[in-house]
């Protein structure tokens, strides 16, 4: 497997980018390169950078993944995992 193939994060469950590895592009153009932490929050949820310094990904109106484009303009979320998931 190539770890840095990109994978469809618009097209994925909360709970499949979890623990994926992404690049992520600030709208001043700074580079965030981490990992995705899952966060439920009251019936919805949330995809933070696994440091907890900002919200990356969060749900639209209809509850699919959407890039947090006030703080982003650009993202890539890799197969690459920080752990081995159990499944």
């Amino acid at each position: 497997m190539n770890v840095s193939e990109s994978i469809d994060w618009q097209h994925s469950t909360p709970s499949e980018l979890f623990l994926h590895r992404f690049v992520a592009i600030t709208k001043s153009g700074q580079t965030l390169d981490g990992y995705l932490s899952y966060f439920p929050q009251n019936g919805w949820w949330i995809l933070q950078d696994a440091d907890n310094l900002t919200t990356v990904i969060k749900p639209d109106a209809n509850g699919n993944p959407t890039l947090n484009t006030e703080l982003f303009r650009s993202i890539n979320v890799l197969k690459e995992t920080r752990w081995k998931k159990l499944h």
